[in-house]
């Protein structure tokens, strides 16, 4: 990594840290907050920064803002006027989420702060790395995605077999049963949960009085403090309590042991409604065009409707009222607008010079990344090795009799577990270097032929591609009449990095029309 000083009114430019790892990355191998603090330490020390401060968020996931140390970093950034740069290992240790990302990012751009990738340096203020940028951040929410399906994967086995698969409710608590966690009654709180359901079945108690007599007889929430009444009117309504399991729509007999019986409970949920305790679920459909299709007759902005009728075809319309203007004949398919919209990416593509600067970006990349894979897997598989010798040792010397059988099996476990954690480490780098390759597919098929790359795309990077693109579409009578790029796309027509064709933009003008084939 070439050295370059980073000067600011003479002085040397300040870089923040920021550091993350989640509950489930914090065992693996070069996730560990120090690891990444080194990490970056070393790029701000080769490159001329000096370090502002480190932030770091332990065992929090990246899939939302709520984060505080996250908070703290970018309340320096708006705040402080002397810094220049934020400093972070890999993109997805800022956020896992694209919108989150984008935000970020704008956030520190709008204060003349830089954003660091020590892993990703291909990741610049350049259009290509805008582009770069945009797509990883959309890869890392995907595999967020998919972590997620393999997680509801794991969990609906888990239920099927007849396991509580979520969090112990209160009165039970979780514990590990030969290497599998399940759900067993909690010694602190469930004689008082017991005596809780059972007061409430008299009819004589409310939730309150409840709630009340036992905190004063010593029941806690699981924060050590008084229950609320929304966790106790849950408790009551719970058939978890009677031996079913209720997850995810799903309802069956569970294998944990039951506080009530199936009648008590029932009984208990008579006199909840008797109280009119009933609550209502409301049901949101997702929709690809969602705030990107408007009307061209009055401007508002189109919505979609899910119809339940015969043919079962849903519609997107005007979402002013009949007030303003009539509908007859300005409602179209779902199917038919997303098929528009995709045809219109056919008429964009990036220029041969931009597409070159892309590729060597992208070799750059691979290559880097490969380089810190070897090097990543060499010292895992080192210490796997060792880890595997101490316990042929071991495996030796009780042969020879040196070695007690206790003093035997605690080392081979503590070796075992050990060996188990580094294969896992060296299977994530392994399944990290697929996302890297995926990532690097999913640039070059998009700076090649953008209309193959959306066509292909799952939902959330088709929206992605949508707002890399587009700010809107216009339409009547059932077409397209009209399309307005983002000012990134602006940008890049107007540097003519990106041809669309002329008859699809509205507001360019007669340059930059001059430019488009």
């Amino acid at each position: 990594m070439p050295k370059t000083m980073m000067v600011t009114n003479n002085k040397i430019g300040k870089a923040l840290i920021y550091c993350r790892v989640s509950t489930e990355e914090q065992a693996k191998e070069g996730y560990s907050l120090d690891a990444q603090e080194k990490s970056c330490s070393r790029f701000i020390k080769d490159n001329g920064y000096r370090i502002g401060g480190v932030y770091k968020d332990e065992g929090k996931s990246a899939t939302n803002l709520n984060r505080p140390a996250l908070k703290d970093l970018l309340a320096e950034c708006q705040q402080s006027k002397s810094i220049d740069a934020v400093v972070v290992l890999e993109t997805d240790r800022l956020a896992r989420n694209t919108k989150d990302h984008l935000t970020i990012r704008a956030m520190l751009k709008k204060a003349g702060i830089k954003l660091i990738s020590v892993a990703q340096p291909m990741l610049d203020d350049s259009p290509e790395g805008d582009l770069i940028d945009t797509i990883l951040a959309s890869i890392n929410q995907f595999q967020s995605a998919i972590n997620g399906r393999k997680t509801k994967k794991a969990l609906q086995e888990k239920f099927n077999s007849g396991w509580w698969p979520g969090w112990a409710p209160l009165g039970y608590m979780s514990k590990t049963i030969n290497d599998k966690k399940t759900v067993v009654p909690d010694p602190d709180r469930w004689q008082l949960i017991k005596e809780g359901l059972n007061m409430y079945q008299s009819g004589n108690y409310s939730a309150l009085q409840i709630i009340d007599i036992l905190h004063q007889k010593g029941l806690r929430s699981k924060t050590d403090k008084k229950v609320c009444n929304s966790i106790m009117i849950n408790t009551l309504k719970n058939p978890f309590y009677a031996g079913i399991m209720k997850w995810n729509d799903q309802e069956k007999p569970g294998k944990h042991t039951a506080m009530i019986t199936l009648d008590e409970h029932k009984q208990i949920l008579s006199i909840m409604e008797g109280h009119n305790m009933h609550a209502c679920r409301r049901r949101k459909h997702s929709f690809l065009l969602r705030g990107f299709v408007f009307c061209d007759i009055c401007g508002q902005r189109y919505t979609a409707e899910k119809h339940r009728d015969r043919k079962k075809v849903d519609y997107y319309h005007c979402s002013a009222s009949s007030k303003r203007h009539s509908n007859e004949g300005q409602n179209i398919e779902v199917k038919e607008l997303e098929k528009q919209i995709e045809e219109k990416f056919k008429n964009i593509q990036f220029s041969k010079e931009f597409i070159n600067i892309i590729i060597q970006k992208v070799q750059k990349f691979y290559q880097e990344r490969k380089s810190r894979k070897v090097q990543e897997k060499k010292i895992l598989s080192n210490k796997k090795m060792a880890m595997e010798k101490k316990r042929d040792i071991a495996e030796e010397k009780l042969l020879a009799g040196v070695l007690t059988d206790e003093s035997f099996i605690r080392i081979r476990e503590r070796c075992d577990e050990g060996i188990l954690l580094l294969q896992n480490g060296i299977d994530e780098i392994d399944n990290k270097h697929d996302v890297n390759i995926d990532t690097i597919r999913e640039v070059l098929m998009l700076s090649q032929n953008i209309y193959k790359a959306y066509k292909k795309a799952p939902y959330e990077i088709k929206r992605l591609y949508l707002s890399f693109f587009w700010d809107g579409f216009w339409v009547r009578d059932k077409r397209i009449i009209k399309a307005r790029p983002t000012k990134l796309v602006d940008a890049l027509v107007e540097n003519r990095k990106v041809i669309i064709r002329s008859d699809l933009l509205w507001g360019l003008d007669n340059i930059r029309a001059c430019f488009i084939a």
